[in-house]
């Protein structure tokens, strides 16, 4: 445990020599250099934390050889290239972190596909894994709102299939509604009494819901420099574990499936 400790200089070849290390924490120094290409050898090794030095170079491709690796910290150094897949996953999202965000230093910023955690230049840290999961919960989101509404909608169904049929279709409660949803929309099936019609509209708004998630489950939410992104994660130097940094909490996700609902609703 060396982290903080005003150490200056590079980190030794000789360090592969140390086959039954487990730790090694070197973060918040001024250590320059590379990192060595045998740290492949330090099989027991599950903690390399070097952050907040002034580490050059690319990365070992011996640390995909780490099977006991569970805390790799990097960032905060000038650090290029892409870090090898990682044999273990990370049990935490402060796991493995490394500059993989953007803004970088370099023109690319460090490509890490195990990472838990991506930091940029200005210290700004997000986790890795939010670039998936909008896929998953906007299905959720838009396929429960939909299921709302065919609830809600219920009635009127009823209603539908079970008025006099010889209300004539150029009245004026039926033009509203087909001005309303529009006359050439595959909605206005919902104004039907026929079950194919139903049937198939139901399957139209099916699909398009389903488009819809792979849509934004394809999306492009890389950490790029043209991207919008908000991070909301701090690494400090004097702290192994990253702080959450976000003003939205949980109530504020309820709010927003209310505010959402309601206006689906409406």
């Amino acid at each position: 445990m060396l982290g903080n400790g005003g150490l200056s200089g590079r980190i030794s070849d000789a360090i592969s020599h140390l086959t039954s290390i487990e730790t090694l924490d070197l973060h918040d120094n001024d250590l320059k250099g590379s990192i060595p290409n045998g740290i492949g050898k330090l099989v027991n090794l599950s903690s390399f934390i070097v952050s907040y030095n002034v580490i050059t170079g690319s990365i070992p491709d011996g640390f995909g050889n780490l099977t006991n690796l569970q805390l790799l910290h990097l960032h905060g150094n000038r650090l290029r290239g892409t870090v090898p897949l990682l044999a273990s996953k990370g049990q935490h999202y402060s796991s493995f972190i490394s500059d993989c965000g953007s803004p970088s230093v370099f023109d690319s910023p460090l490509d890490c596909p195990s990472c838990t955690m991506c930091c940029n230049s200005q210290n700004e840290c997000d986790m890795a894994e939010k670039k998936t999961d909008f896929g998953m919960w906007s299905s959720v989101f838009i396929g429960s709102a939909v299921f709302a509404l065919l609830i809600l909608a219920a009635p009127l169904v009823k209603e539908i299939f079970t008025s006099n049929q010889n209300v004539p279709a150029t009245s004026n409660a039926a033009s509203n509604e087909h001005y309303t949803i529009g006359k050439d929309s595959v909605y206005s099936f919902f104004l039907s009494t026929s079950v194919t019609a139903w049937i198939f509209a139901i399957a139209v708004l099916a699909t398009q819901t389903l488009c819809f998630g792979f849509f934004i489950d394809e999306a492009s939410l890389d950490f790029g420099d043209d991207r919008m992104w908000q991070y909301s994660f701090s690494c400090p130097p004097n702290n192994l574990n990253c702080r959450d940094n976000s003003d939205v909490t949980a109530f504020g996700w309820i709010f927003f499936a209310l505010f959402g609902f309601f206006y689906l609703t409406s």
